[in-house]
């Protein structure tokens, strides 16, 4: 998918399973239509996860009948507050509806005329988005009540924090998405999994090269869960790892640099499935090890595994609920490790500044930062496409069966 630049953000239900994903692409500047060369390059489907894909509608991809195809239940269109309503575009919304492509109005706010654009999408709209910074969550109540009356879905864009997801769950919003899914709050006197604790004293043990093999082996061997955990993770790697069953095994073929690598995806892995928001943190957190991995092959002073693992820790907060300085006192790090997780500062913190910006759809901040390491901006979303497919393969998520 060279030079295709897109990244997906998870939409979520009631019950925190993820519903689906929100591509938001940037526009290629050539005249061609993103949208296009996203499904005809494989992203897409990469980047759906098997779930519908939320994209813009665009006028010239209406016309040019790309959205025939992909199949329509892969997709939701998001139709613009101010998009055309002329009798060739409605025509062709019409068609799509009747394929069964779902439609949002996107930005949608209580029309104060009948000449109202989104009026005349209202008859093929399954639902409509709020944008929770243009009003709130209070004032948006009788809006929501109004359209699920109507038999729409209603979606809370743009939720902050607790608060505004416990308030959008209390107005009756059947959807949301936003910061407060990426960056949830710690958890007072919260505590690290038992799992997660012994995966983090083994990877002191591992770093310290006069604990001896078989110490480690008894420890790992001593927790069932981290045991399964990182079997499962060795056997499923991509370089030299299948057909691996025992830790003992794991240490002869592996040696102790792969451990600490696999013990630090066991311990993610142990922390999927309480939620579809800890599957998606998890998945992510994987993705963006594998990302900072694969940067740091552009530059020959960064050490692989130790790119890996900031990539990797760069969500411990938001995955464990837990302040960071507080989990990375736990573990026995190199201060390189630290400055860039902590700090976003020394030699590790340009890639980790890179895939913040790309995840954030900030496209010229993500290849200014690529342009620091020598790295291809057109080289970026292969990365992307790549780490997020072993994300896929070792955090499995829970998501919603049935169509939005």
């Amino acid at each position: 998918m060279a030079d295709v630049y897109l990244v997906r953000q998870p939409i979520f239900d009631k019950t925190e399973s993820a519903v689906g994903y929100e591509l938001r692409f940037r526009d290629p500047g050539d005249g061609s239509d993103a949208f296009a060369r996203s499904f005809l390059s494989g992203a897409f489907d990469v980047l759906r996860g098997g779930l519908p894909a939320w994209v813009p509608l665009s006028r010239s991809a209406l016309e040019n009948d790309v959205y025939a195809l992909p199949e329509p239940s892969a997709l939701v269109l998001m139709i613009p507050p101010d998009f055309p309503t002329d009798l060739d575009v409605i025509e062709r919304v019409a068609a799509l509806h009747k394929a069964g492509v779902t439609f949002v109005l996107d930005e949608f706010e209580r029309p104060t005329l009948t000449s109202s654009p989104a009026l005349a999408f209202l008859p093929y709209a399954k639902m409509a988005r709020i944008d929770l910074r243009s009003i709130s969550v209070e004032d948006a109540a009788p809006l929501v009540a109004a359209l699920r009356k109507q038999g729409k879905r209603v979606v809370a864009d743009e939720v902050f924090d607790s608060r505004a997801y416990a308030s959008s769950l209390a107005v009756g919003f059947d959807l949301m998405q936003g910061p407060h899914f990426a960056r949830p709050e710690p958890l007072p006197r919260a505590e690290l999994p038992t799992s997660t604790v012994a995966a983090l004293r083994v990877m002191a043990l591992a770093r310290d090269p006069d604990v001896g093999d078989r110490e480690i082996e008894r420890v790992i061997s001593s927790d069932p869960g981290i045991t399964f955990q990182l079997l499962r993770v060795v056997n499923s790697a991509s370089v030299g790892g299948r057909g691996i069953s025992s830790i003992a095994h794991a240490l002869r073929l592996a040696g102790r640099a792969n451990l600490v690598r696999w013990l630090a995806l066991a311990s993610y892995a142990a922390r999927a499935g309480k939620s579809g928001v800890d599957d998606e943190l998890a998945r992510q957190a994987v993705q963006r090890a594998f990302l900072s991995e694969s940067l740091a092959k552009s530059v020959r002073s960064l050490d692989h595994g130790t790119a890996f693992l900031v990539g990797l820790f760069s969500l411990l907060d938001a995955v464990f609920r837990i302040p960071l300085h507080e989990v990375l006192e736990r573990i026995n790090l190199a201060d390189d490790v630290k400055l860039a997780l902590l700090e976003r500062s020394g030699p590790y913190a340009v890639a980790l500044q890179a895939i913040e910006s790309y995840e954030l759809g900030l496209w010229e901040s993500a290849t200014e930062h690529l342009a620091a390491m020598s790295v291809s901006p057109d080289a970026f979303p292969v990365m992307y496409a790549d780490a997020l497919r072993s994300a896929e393969e070792l955090v499995p998520g829970k998501r919603a069966c049935a169509a939005v």
